[in-house]
């Protein structure tokens, strides 16, 4: 079982970043013989897509060579998909975020609200999803991510575009949110929780603006005549949304956070077997087991936790 916790803040320092340390040492304490890693997209240089759909066209080598043994070793679902053979042209590091995503069985989400989405920063690495797409891994089992969305709290708009855009593009990648966890106005800015969070209830697949157009095609002249439209898009979107809502677990996997406080440089490479890849903040536990399951979401349960002493607004 290997967890991936991926860090959607531009700051390194702020409420996002010690939310993640904490559950970065939650999943080695609970959960000792899994793999974790973090990836930081405040220390992970990723360039924009620039949409040149060069993505799509399959190479004749993969992406990556694993040796026997790798931490970090694709999940099944990924090498079947051929995912591995559709690389994108820009040369940065999100090859190295795709083999901490490729590895993942669990996907933990941690990001700030920006005007109700998220970070440029952020929004960057989930366009460079792209080349996922041109797979068959959206339509194989989704592996469950879990989404904590952290803020200083005041604005009036909410973060329901936020979770759209995590679904949308982690869709592609071959993951489904089960659960967000709403942090907003519950960490202080030195990193200090004040309270713990709450579910948010996961929006209707498109939106509620969905529910709308779904009411308009059953009646669109409002006399009670169904809609014909003849239009296949509609039915491959109902599709769609049919295979999302059969792949979405119902069950809902324990949540919790350690007790001990993390220490200052929780995430520094450690004799716990958490390293750094390639000197960025993107780091493996390396005592991952191939045939684990099951294991928290890791999510909340603390009333109350001292942090780290970060400071920041997000």
């Amino acid at each position: 079982m290997h967890r991936v916790i991926l860090h959607g803040s531009c700051r390194v320092d702020g409420r996002s970043a010690a939310l993640a340390d904490e559950l970065f040492n939650a999943c080695i304490e609970e959960c000792p013989d899994d793999g974790v890693s973090i990836v930081s997209v405040a220390s992970t240089p990723i360039q924009p897509c620039t949409g040149c759909d060069q993505c799509r066209d399959e190479a004749d080598e993969p992406i990556h060579v694993f040796q026997e043994g790798d931490p970090l070793l694709p999940c099944e679902t990924v090498v079947e998909s051929g995912a591995l053979f559709h690389p994108c042209v820009i040369d940065d590091d999100m090859n190295e975020v795709r083999k901490h995503l490729d590895a993942a069985d669990e996907l933990i989400v941690v990001c700030p609200v920006y005007f109700a989405g998220v970070p440029a920063q952020m929004k960057a690495l989930l366009d460079r999803l792209q080349p996922y797409y041109y797979t068959d891994l959206r339509t194989r089992p989704k592996r469950p991510a879990v989404i904590h969305v952290v803020g200083a709290g005041g604005d009036p708009h909410g973060f329901e575009p936020l979770i759209g855009t995590l679904r949308s593009a982690l869709s592609v990648a071959g993951f489904t949110v089960e659960l967000v966890l709403d942090w907003v106005g519950k960490i202080r800015a030195n990193g200090e929780i004040t309270a713990e969070a709450e579910e948010y209830p996961l929006p209707p697949i498109g939106g509620f603006g969905a529910l709308a157009r779904e009411d308009a095609d059953e009646d669109p002249a409002g006399d009670g005549a169904d809609a014909d439209d003849g239009d296949d898009v509609d039915a491959a979107r109902d599709d769609a949304w049919d295979d999302a809502d059969a792949n979405r677990s119902t069950s809902r996997a324990k949540l919790s956070v350690s007790q001990v406080p993390s220490p200052q440089n929780a995430i520094s490479a450690d004799g716990n077997g958490a390293g750094r890849a390639q000197g960025r903040k993107a780091h493996s536990r390396n005592n991952r087991k191939s045939g684990g399951k099951g294991g928290p979401a890791y999510g909340k349960k603390n009333a109350k936790k001292k942090g780290n002493g970060r400071g920041g607004h997000r």
